[in-house]
């Protein structure tokens, strides 16, 4: 059975699959981060309007905790580590240029850098820390989103495949539907047919048995009268097949000689017999002929479908050739059998009076 399932549908499915991981992961991060950097900055620049309006310098400094918390940790929690990290040295560097805390008198120079720098440090621990826990929770819910298109790519080719079957079983059974029934007792009945039908013409008859029994099978019938051989009807078109050659000639008649003494069917699939049919056909059989034990010829299956070559072909082969047979005979004309039953009777009766002479003879001789 040829499928109707187009041989691009597994590339076109993994090129669909390729293009929709790459919008969605490469360009979806870096999407992502691009977005998490104008929140970042939006952030940002409310602060500093919130530290321009609150009166004096580094107000926002004076503010524990320092409200750049607020930026680092968003981001981080959202977009990872990477954009965390980014986020609060943008934010030491904006610190910076607000202003530091002042430094009070009783503080020395190591005292007051240690205080400056606490919470940019701890904005870069933070952002790392939270940020990682998230970037890792990003890469698993990546690595399921994959999965996932994976998963309904071979869900639509399966689908595809399973409606183009579906397309290729609907129209199988609307063949089955539409097409003659091909059965044993259509086998039967064509038989029966070739046996006894009412056509004189015995050519279709003969072809719509094979037909049925052994499907587009190529063949040959030759009759055979004595020495004569002649291809009289074949599995084409025309009634009447082109002339023999010598070598043909000679091989039908050669198998056809073993065939009718063998009343066998001979096969290729014999090792005595593969020689034999060698360039002649698979399957010889005599046709056998009812009245004076002769045959009418050799019915040759010369070529047939793979899948008819069973075990139980060459019965069909002899079932044929033996209907055949039956239908050369009642095709016999009625003439030369009425002049075959007057020989006989003229024979007998000739017979009868040589008797009669030949014992009147004798008796003459012994007469007085």
């Amino acid at each position: 059975m040829r499928w109707s399932v187009d041989s691009v549908t597994p590339l076109r499915a993994a090129g669909a699959a390729t293009l929709l991981r790459f919008l969605t992961r490469d360009v979806a991060a870096s999407l992502f981060s691009v977005r998490g950097r104008y929140e970042a900055g939006l952030i940002f620049v409310i602060l500093l309007i919130v530290e321009w309006i609150i009166p004096g310098p580094a107000s926002l400094a004076r503010i524990a905790p320092h409200p750049f918390w607020i930026p680092v940790i968003l981001i981080s929690v959202q977009y990872g580590s990477a954009s965390g990290i980014l986020v609060a040295a943008f934010a030491a560097c904006l610190s910076w240029v607000v202003g530091w805390p002042a430094q009070s008198g009783t503080e020395d120079y190591f005292a007051y850098s240690l205080r400056t720098w606490r919470e940019p440090v701890l904005w870069m621990i933070g952002a790392l820390v939270v940020g990682g826990l998230r970037s890792r929770e990003i890469k698993d819910r990546r690595s399921i989103h994959d999965r996932l298109v994976l998963a309904e790519t071979q869900r639509d080719t399966i689908g595809s495949y399973a409606l183009d079957l579906q397309e290729e079983l609907t129209r199988c059974e609307r063949k089955v539907a539409t097409a003659e029934v091909s059965s044993v007792e259509a086998a039967v009945e064509a038989l029966s047919t070739l046996r006894g039908g009412p056509s004189a013409e015995p050519l279709p008859l003969l072809r719509s048995g094979i037909e049925r029994w052994m499907g587009s099978a190529a063949w040959t019938f030759y009759r055979v009268e004595g020495d004569d051989v002649a291809a009289s009807l074949g599995s084409r078109d025309e009634a009447t097949p082109g002339r023999l050659t010598v070598e043909t000639v000679f091989k039908v008649g050669s198998v056809h000689a073993i065939a009718h003494r063998q009343m066998a069917v001979l096969s290729v699939f014999d090792a005595s017999q593969a020689e034999l049919l060698d360039g002649l056909g698979v399957y010889a059989c005599s046709v056998p002929r009812a009245w004076r034990g002769g045959s009418h010829g050799l019915l040759v299956i010369e070529t047939l479908p793979l899948h008819r070559l069973r075990d139980a072909t060459a019965e069909a082969v002899a079932l044929i050739a033996g209907a055949l047979g039956e239908r050369l005979d009642r095709q016999v004309p009625e003439a030369v059998i009425v002049r075959c039953t007057r020989e006989i009777r003229d024979l007998a009766t000739a017979s009868v009076a040589s008797q009669r002479a030949a014992v009147a003879e004798c008796h003459a001789g012994h007469a007085p």
